[in-house]
């Protein structure tokens, strides 16, 4: 969820709740008052009621008035304290029941005790809060939806630097020698925040640089080197006189020395990619390239039983050729090297893309570590972990997408060239 829903439905939730009690205790109060009111117009009432009674000694004359009913009822005892209540009551003149605030209080004349009744109406005050809570509702869904309003249009604009700012860090990436350009704000927050990231992406970049450098002249550095160690072993080799014991060390020394120099090509092969050192480009004819590497890899997979499918589409596609061939060498040896005895591999071109398949390990594999370097499977088998590594970023400067799925005991590979 965006932090902008999630602050809006927090900010609309607090909101609702704080205008229903808001609403709640502003109904309780205007009814208090209200009635209070009528109350005190009831007592008003009892007030002359008493007096008048105490100048003639008689019980005055009930005086008909719209929302208003005086009774009298004979008593055995004199009522001495007033009773405020409210009660439903039918009208006749208006065909339905009504609430009623009633005050009951003694009144004594001609030696006889009475209980004097006097009924107010409240229709007219349930109306006005009707009124006033309408009012007040209306009132209420208006400011929350030109809160809503404000606050997409203001936050939206307040926030607009930081998705700016997330934008550009997205499309950053430390092997590119760009500088970050992150917007003027005048928030406080997000400014630090900018500047933060601008000194780690910049120290970043320089660290990658440094690093950069040094596996690169450490490659090159270590040709020279290795080329001379495989020549005297080679001499080595062909010496008569070594005992068997000896035999088995130069050889197992010379396998150590050609893993470096695979590990030592791979690296400098990575360093010349990053660098954009095969920038040219050609129209190719994939489908006649991949025969080619068929052609190449005939005589291993029919040493290993490997049985071969292929369904290709005449595609070309705009790409360094020398990318290609080693795109291609290391796909298919990947394929190879991966799979079992008796496996199969089958190889397709359809809907612009390149599809290799092959038989090979019930377990899938990781697709978080699947193109970092040095990531082996399958306990190695001897390789130096750069060849998917490779794959990816021959992939990405010639704009293709890869993607790896797997089924029981099939690995796919699908490299999109659009």
């Amino acid at each position: 969820m965006k932090l902008f829903a999630k602050y809006n439905r927090i900010n609309l939730l607090a909101t609702i709740i704080i205008f229903l009690l808001a609403s709640t205790t502003f109904y309780i109060a205007i009814k208090y008052i209200l009635i209070g009111q009528i109350d005190d117009d009831l007592t008003i009432e009892e007030r002359e009621i008493k007096t008048y009674i105490k100048e003639h000694n008689i019980l005055p004359e009930p005086i008909p008035v719209k929302d208003q009913k005086i009774t009298y009822s004979l008593s055995n005892e004199l009522l001495e304290k007033r009773k405020f209540r409210t009660v439903p009551a039918y009208d006749p003149q208006d065909k339905e029941k009504n609430s009623y605030r009633v005050l009951q209080f003694g009144v004594g004349t001609n030696g006889k005790n009475y209980v004097a009744t006097v009924a107010k109406s409240l229709e007219g005050t349930d109306a006005l809060i009707n009124s006033i809570l309408l009012i007040t509702s209306t009132t209420i869904l208006l400011i929350l939806i030109v809160s809503l309003i404000i606050n997409r249009v203001l936050l939206k604009r307040l926030w607009k630097p930081f998705y700016y700012t997330l934008h550009t860090i997205r499309n950053f990436r430390v092997d590119k020698k760009q500088r970050l350009d992150f917007p003027f704000t005048s928030i406080d927050e997000f400014a630090f925040m900018n500047q933060t990231l601008e000194k780690a992406t910049n120290q970043a970049q320089q660290d990658y640089l440094v690093l950069k450098e040094f596996t690169e002249n450490a490659s090159h550095e270590m040709q020279t080197p290795l080329s001379i160690i495989r020549s005297k072993l080679d001499l080595l080799i062909q010496e008569e006189n070594l005992s068997e014991e000896q035999s088995k060390t130069v050889q197992s020394t010379y396998q150590a020395i050609e893993k470096l120099s695979r590990l030592n090509y791979s690296l400098l092969l990575l360093a010349k990619i990053e660098n954009n050192q095969f920038a040219e480009t050609s129209s190719l004819n994939l489908k006649l390239k991949i025969e080619e590497k068929i052609n190449a890899f005939h005589e291993l997979w029919q040493s290993q039983n490997i049985t071969v499918d292929t369904c290709l589409d005449d595609t070309t596609i705009k790409m360094n050729n020398e990318l290609a061939d080693i795109l291609l060498n290391n796909l298919l040896s990947n394929a190879t090297r991966h799979n079992v005895p008796g496996g199969n591999i089958k190889i397709e071109i359809r809907n612009k893309s390149l599809r290799i398949s092959n038989s090979g390990a019930q377990k899938e594999l990781d697709p978080r570590r699947l193109y970092s370097r040095f990531y082996k499977q399958d306990g190695g088998h001897g390789q130096n972990g750069l060849g998917l590594s490779i794959i990816k970023q021959i992939c990405d400067v010639s704009g293709f997408e890869i993607d790896y799925s797997f089924t029981p005991g099939q690995h796919l590979f699908i490299i999109s060239l659009i």
